[in-house]
């Protein structure tokens, strides 16, 4: 029945969008060619639902970014006949292709852009499982919870090694041809692990703050968020040349565009559970800090609904917050690139974690 229920919200989202292909001016657009059983916007984002832990309930939503337009069905059910899984991780495009972790299932797919399943993989049970990744040169790089770096081929999904680097890792970037993961420890690591992916071997340590999760790399530089030994957030860069941390502020999630950080920092009093947003930019060029909201017309339930966590458009600067309770379908916040307020989008999905865009 609730396959059913599916294809017919597909069906009736296909009679919306025929009308947008009868009056296209593109002929040559045609997503259907490619192996999609929907029809999907040329500027089409991806959302990845996290969804509840243990409820098997992660999902891929899209909607046309140009258009503002969301379509109210699971695409990857849609595309796959098959749910995703436990607790969508991580989502990234490379090279038309999108790849995701799904945390809970323990496994790894590989998607063309419309969402039509290529390839799957488990990696070995002793790795642990897959949390986050990055792309370089024809490899993925994904932490696994069981202490590792994974190695894993791009084209067809193929393990090709790991390498110890601490107790649950988390986040993941590349620079200059080394991979950086956080360690968290789950509160009890301080440590950033850095890989030459040319041997990808044994890493080397930097301290950060205590239980760190993000790293980010933004005008060759690198910074990282944990929660902190007193779960207040702090954020700061790694010098990787001196090996040393400096703490610039406090922030819950954060995203990044043009050389600018846009941070926002969600306190819950939680004798009350009342929650207040904080929000920052840090100008990577200038090294200034601004303190103060950068959005313009925020709907006012935002200022006190903790912030999950922000996308940003790479084609147009446009950011994208998103909310979430972990039952209910999450919300969309769309702000332009000066930071004007957009439109107010659901996620038709539980736990919005990341958008990735095509166009």
């Amino acid at each position: 029945m609730k396959l059913r229920k599916i294809m017919f919200s597909v069906l009736g989202a296909l009679a919306v969008t025929a009308s947008f292909t009868a009056c296209s001016d593109d002929d040559e657009w045609n997503p259907l060619d490619e192996g999609s059983k929907v029809y999907v916007a040329q500027t089409r984002a991806f959302v990845l639902n996290e969804g509840a832990y243990q409820k098997n309930n992660a999902g891929i939503t899209y909607f046309d970014w140009v258009a503002d337009t969301t379509f109210n069905y699971d695409l990857f059910m849609a595309q796959n006949g098959k749910q995703l899984g436990d607790t969508g991780q991580d989502i990234i495009e490379e090279d038309g292709n999108i790849y995701v972790t799904v945390y809970g299932s323990n496994y790894i797919t590989k998607l063309n852009s419309f969402g039509v399943e290529l390839a799957t993989v488990k990696l070995p049970e002793e790795l642990g499982e897959v949390r986050y990744m990055v792309e370089e040169d024809g490899y993925l790089y994904v932490t696994c919870y069981g202490g590792y770096v994974a190695k894993v081929q791009t084209s067809d999904l193929k393990y090709v090694a790991s390498v110890k680097v601490g107790d649950n890792p988390e986040y993941i970037i590349e620079e200059d041809g080394v991979i950086y993961c956080t360690n968290s420890g789950w509160g009890k690591d301080n440590r950033v692990a850095a890989i030459s992916t040319s041997s990808f071997s044994a890493p080397t340590f930097y301290n950060v703050m205590g239980n760190p999760d993000h790293i980010i790399e933004v005008n060759d530089r690198i910074f990282v968020q944990g929660y902190g030994d007193a779960y207040d957030y702090p954020w700061g860069e790694l010098d990787v040349k001196t090996g040393k941390f400096t703490q610039i502020g406090n922030a819950s999630t954060w995203a990044a565009y043009d050389d600018v950080l846009y941070l926002v920092n969600s306190v819950t009093d939680w004798s009350t559970y009342t929650t207040t947003n904080y929000f920052s930019t840090y100008n990577t060029k200038t090294n200034q800090l601004t303190e103060g909201n950068f959005l313009k017309n925020m709907p006012s339930e935002l200022a006190t609904t903790s912030i999950f966590s922000m996308s940003v458009n790479p084609y147009n600067g446009h950011l994208y917050l998103m909310t979430s309770d972990f039952v209910n379908n999450g919300m969309i916040y769309h702000f332009d690139e000066k930071g004007n307020f957009v439109k107010k989008l659901e996620s038709t999905g539980v736990g919005p974690r990341k958008i990735v865009f095509f166009k």
